[in-house]
């Protein structure tokens, strides 16, 4: 598959992001941070100043500005945003979701964002530093997101007040349900669709409107990487037990293998606890294990079969289309750069070099076209037009993770090209 996009400047969009880097920066002082929590280091933003609605200091979105800041030797800006992390982690026993928004947190990203990071830089002091923030924040998710299949779920921890209040707002005002209905109704609701927030896709179908009662994929394939690094970090620094988060490592593996594959499908699926079934929407989450490595195989190449579930001229969207997904910004036909590196760098690991490239190649390709028209990034992109998507809220000028993932793709096709 090709795209018919015009080829535009590679390096005029990384001389843009090299430029503005600093422009997305924040560096709280005097109560000026969000909600009046200052951050003690500098740290970056989705936004550059001036350009979109987020300027604060997100979870997953900044692993993913990571890859890119690692990549053009911005050490400085990724190692502050790593300890900006273990600075909330001490404070509120978790990652938020974003600064000052602690009724939940997001996909558990900051033990692979400090793996990176070492692995960059080799910097054996931060890999000790980080260790016991790692072990806090895993064990937030071990205990309070537990699920009785011994996997994890995402979940909330609101007041009924916030969960009506955030029905009344924005669950009305995104996804256009009724608000006439009686409050105990609005606070169940919005229980399951704040708890899928945490999964940072909100809002998307892939939970049935009950996130609460599902194990999600990639929070549990990111949890054996933590399990790994806390292992392999164990062994070498000569601390802890690397035999005791290797067996968490291989326990949580094969129950990944039992509620998460699902064989019919060949594909790695959330599973319904309550119903004790798949889920019927696939999504790019499929691709997680591969990116952090429990796959075998068999497994990844089932997987990687499935690409044309997701694929289309102008990129891979984020869910399989099912006649519900429009009504989803996390749903078909919306590409989200996040999700276009987890499955490239899994095809890439499994060796399906040919995928990842065109993968990768697309989505360089549609930001370039994209910038030569506009001048910026963007936060998601349809994959039937090539052009900027709609959703939930009018789309947002990015640095962030889209300059991030542009980055990181850039440097795979280079490295092939070369």
């Amino acid at each position: 598959m090709t795209t018919n996009t015009a080829r535009g400047s590679h390096s005029d969009v990384l001389a843009y992001i090299r430029a503005n880097w600093d422009r997305s920066v924040q560096h709280d002082h005097d109560g000026s941070g969000f909600d009046g929590i200052d951050l003690p280091y500098p740290y970056t933003t989705p936004c550059v100043k001036g350009d979109g609605r987020f300027s604060f200091f997100f979870y997953w979105d900044t692993y993913f500005t990571n890859l890119g800041l690692l990549r053009q030797e911005r050490y400085d800006l990724a190692e502050s945003n790593i300890r900006n992390m273990m600075w909330l982690i001490e404070r509120d026993g978790f990652m938020p979701n974003h600064v000052g928004l602690d009724n939940r947190s997001q996909v558990p990203y900051f033990g692979l964002m400090a793996a990176d990071y070492v692995d960059a830089t080799g910097d054996e002091n931060l890999l000790e530093a980080v260790c016991d923030y790692v072990r806090q924040e895993y064990f937030f998710w071990f205990h309070a997101r537990a699920t009785t299949t011994g996997l994890t779920r995402c979940g909330q921890r609101a007041p009924s007040e916030d969960l009506a209040h955030f029905y009344d707002t924005t669950i009305v005002r995104r996804l256009g349900l009724s608000e006439s209905v009686p409050i105990a109704e609005k606070v169940r609701i919005a229980a399951h669709r704040l708890a899928e927030c945490e999964t940072g896709w909100d809002f998307t179908e892939r939970f049935d409107a009950r996130a609460l009662e599902f194990a999600a994929v990639e929070m549990n394939a990111n949890l054996y990487r933590y399990e790994c690094f806390l292992s392999e970090a164990s062994e070498k620094l000569g601390t802890g037990d690397p035999g005791l988060w290797r067996q968490r490592a291989d326990d949580r593996h094969a129950r990944i293998d039992r509620y998460l594959w699902n064989n019919d499908r060949g594909l790695y699926l959330d599973y319904d606890c309550a119903k004790e079934r798949s889920s019927d929407v696939a999504a790019l989450v499929t691709f997680q294990p591969l990116y952090t490595g429990l796959a075998s195989a068999d497994q990844a190449a089932a997987v990687a079969r499935s690409l044309p579930l997701f694929e289309r001229e102008f990129g891979i969207a984020v869910t399989e289309q099912t006649p519900n997904c429009r009504s989803y910004q996390w749903g078909y036909p919306n590409m989200w750069p996040p999700m276009v590196w987890i499955a490239a760098a899994g095809l890439m690991r499994y060796g399906f070099i040919d995928d990842a490239l065109r993968i990768a190649r697309i989505y360089v390709d549609v930001c370039d076209r994209l910038f030569d028209r506009t001048g910026q990034l963007w936060e998601k992109i349809d994959v039937e037009t090539g052009e900027i998507a709609g959703g939930e809220y009018e789309a947002q000028p990015m640095l962030g993770w889209s300059a991030g993932v542009y980055v990181a793709l850039r440097a795979i096709l280079d490295e092939r090209d070369a």
